[in-house]
């Protein structure tokens, strides 16, 4: 074998090499795994990486979401911001993100999985005061505390926010996740809702590189 053919099928498999490198590392693609947006949005914490989802409670994508959510959130590192917000739609659904901003109020998260399990599961919508108030107390909630956190200052200040914020980032379905304030991945014809996760774990990893 002559040297120039040695050197010669080194150079192309360093490159067919270098090629499938390339591709794994851009196993997920703008424009068909996620969406860049025209108009970065400033994270609350500069020195982490934000990951913001936007959901309802209504939602059967929201809810076969919920138990995978669940577990990648205990593995999150401390270098990743992770928060929610529910969309605020229409009446119905605001009635849902106000059981919502209950459950963060009272650090009872038990509350969000009842929720999802009260529509999806025993068919309780839980749009009325009626479903509402008998729900709650069965996780210990009464009546008047219900009724108070409804009305304080805290919970309409959260439910004008989560409506500003899903406005800015033109959040038109469920369940979407905004990365860094920069990159929006919803489910599409390219990934399913059980891959979600899987683009949100790439792009985390795109933006720790910076």
């Amino acid at each position: 074998m002559s040297q120039v053919f040695t050197k010669f099928f080194a150079f192309s498999l360093i490159f067919l090499l270098s090629a499938q490198c390339s591709e794994a590392a851009e196993k997920y693609k703008p424009g068909r795994h996620f969406e860049v947006l025209s108009e970065p949005v400033l994270t609350r914490d500069n020195s982490r990486v934000e990951v913001v989802e936007f959901f309802w409670f209504g939602c059967g994508h929201c809810f076969t979401l919920e138990a995978l959510l669940n577990d990648w959130k205990k593995e999150l590192p401390s270098s990743v911001d992770f928060y929610r917000y529910p969309v605020i739609w229409n009446k119905m659904v605001e009635t849902h993100a106000k059981l919502f901003f209950i459950a963060e109020a009272l650090n009872k998260p038990e509350i969000v999985n009842g929720v999802f399990n009260a529509i999806h599961i025993r068919q309780k919508m839980l749009a009325s005061d009626k479903e509402i108030i008998p729900f709650l107390k069965t996780y210990g909630v009464s009546e008047d505390q219900y009724n108070q956190l409804s009305n304080s200052f805290g919970l309409k200040n959260n439910i004008k926010k989560a409506d500003l914020f899903s406005e800015k980032y033109g959040i038109k379905g469920v369940p979407t996740f905004i990365v860094n304030g920069k990159y929006a991945v919803s489910g599409n014809r390219e990934i399913g809702t059980k891959d979600l996760l899987n683009v949100v774990d790439f792009l985390i990893a795109k933006e720790r590189k910076k």
